[in-house]
């Protein structure tokens, strides 16, 4: 995960300590913090990585992707690509903001598979499977070499709606030999030099990292290589008052991971 700023350094570091009490035959996986080269974690977290035995892997933005929002995602998962190839047979990328509850099957993937990702929470920007793709889809999928007979449909995580392909940027398992999170980066910096995508703003401005990944997964791998983790990975703690009830939890013990984002600022968590 990322470690560049106080609060990622801070939710880092509870990742690490959920994995290493929670997760079971996996809790003694190799974790990494990326923090970007020249960058600084306050010593107290820096010495609690250590004692979690995370190491803290420095990582570059390059230059051309400084202003792209979120295009830190995509960068540390590339050099995290790259690191994890000889000590991991899966590398899992995940927001800081994650916790592991319990030992996380739901992080496997089939052997056919080369990467597991779970779609959207809710649509946003999302191509309604029903309608034809907007100009900014149409021109993700042209940027990104998708044949329209790749695309397939996903339904998002808390209103089911059925959308073409996206895909939640902050929880990804990959095959590091297969080198998808390094073709995300590079077509991130390819499509975000165009004159299409230079002006954007608003939603598609901030999701266009993500977009971006779902072009690179559809151009890249066929419909069975990309696997859909279970709803027990990467729940939107943060978003269970929207949860159906038949579809939530019993107990945070039966999930495999959650997201939480900014859930314990509020009083009522």
């Amino acid at each position: 995960c990322l470690a560049g700023t106080d609060a990622q350094a801070r939710h880092a570091l509870l990742l690490a300590k959920s994995l290493r009490d929670f997760g079971g035959s996996l809790s003694a996986s190799p974790v990494m913090a990326l923090v970007p080269v020249g960058g600084v974690i306050a010593a107290e977290i820096e010495a609690g990585l250590q004692a979690c035995v995370a190491t803290i892997v420095p990582y570059a933005l390059p230059a051309a992707l400084e202003a792209v929002p979120l295009a830190e995602r995509a960068a540390g998962a590339a050099q995290a690509e790259v690191a994890a190839r000889q000590v991991a047979r899966l590398l899992v990328w995940l927001d800081s903001d994650s916790l592991l509850l319990r030992e996380p099957r739901g992080l496997q993937i089939a052997p056919q598979a080369q990467i597991g990702c779970r779609p959207v929470d809710l649509r946003l920007i999302g191509s309604p499977w029903e309608e034809e793709p907007n100009a900014f889809w149409q021109a993700i999928y042209v940027g990104c070499g998708v044949d329209r007979q790749r695309v397939f449909p996903v339904r998002t995580t808390i209103e089911r709606e059925i959308i073409r392909a996206y895909f939640n940027a902050g929880c990804l398992v990959a095959r590091p030999e297969a080198r998808l999170l390094r073709r995300w980066e590079s077509a991130i910096l390819t499509l975000a030099a165009r004159d299409e995508f230079r002006e954007l703003s608003g939603r598609e401005g901030l999701f266009f990292h993500q977009a971006v990944l779902a072009g690179t997964l559809m151009a890249t791998l066929r419909r069975e290589e990309i696997a859909e983790l279970p709803p027990t990975v990467n729940y939107p703690l943060h978003l269970h008052g929207r949860v159906a009830k038949e579809r939530r939890p019993g107990s945070l013990s039966d999930l495999d991971t959650c997201r939480y984002e900014s859930v314990f600022d509020h009083d009522d968590w």
